[in-house]
């Protein structure tokens, strides 16, 4: 059976390819406003074999654990896991939930944040092949993997974009631009995860 990281490969493999294509054409063209980048993205796709271009993109994504993607992202050094904060925060902050449930079920609800995530992880294994659960966990792992694909990129390219585009103020604009790309996606990788944990709740709170 094909895992969920399996399913986001291709996806995350197009994403280098754009990313690697508008690094070029911003280094060929001195400038950010291009407009052939996706002419260009079909080209490079088309002499890079698929299947090399997904290995290295699954080689570039094993460099960080899931430990350090989860701190990354949530920027968190110690429980980083948006379970850590199901019952202390997020169950509360979602309308769809009983949280009374939680507590005649369960007693009363952890404060600790890994006693939290034990908890969480304990309901998610329940109901893991939910469709609305296999969704939400897979698009936090796009997500997630997207961001701090995001952030070495920004560091490999951006750093040698201040040596190769003759531009410096070029050069810092693309800098920016990368910056951009990870906190957009990695803020998206926290909604995500956030939407992880309460549809998991929901759904156990309903009584599934």
């Amino acid at each position: 059976m094909k895992s969920l990281k399996d399913g986001n490969k291709l996806p995350l493999y197009v994403i280098m390819l754009a990313n690697f294509g508008f690094f070029y054409l911003v280094v060929r063209n001195n400038t950010i406003a291009t407009g052939n980048w996706f002419y260009l993205l079909r080209n490079v796709s088309g002499t890079a074999p698929a299947a090399l271009g997904l290995i290295l993109t699954g080689v570039l994504n094993a460099q960080l654990s899931a430990k350090m993607k989860s701190r990354i992202v949530f920027m968190r050094w110690r429980n980083s896991l948006p379970g850590c904060q199901a019952f202390s925060r997020h169950a509360k902050d979602d309308l769809r939930i009983d949280y009374s449930s939680f507590e005649r079920s369960y007693g009363p609800l952890p404060e600790d944040p890994q006693q939290q995530n034990a908890l969480w992880y304990r309901l998610y294994k329940s109901i893991d092949s939910e469709p609305s659960v296999v969704q939400a966990h897979r698009a936090l792992l796009f997500t997630r993997d997207y961001a701090c694909i995001a952030l070495m990129l920004t560091v490999m390219l951006g750093t040698i974009g201040f040596f190769q585009i003759s531009s410096l103020r070029v050069a810092v604009l693309y800098f920016f631009v990368l910056v951009l790309q990870f906190l957009v996606t990695s803020q998206a990788a926290r909604n995500h995860g956030k939407s992880f944990v309460t549809t998991v709740l929901a759904i156990k709170a309903a009584g599934a």
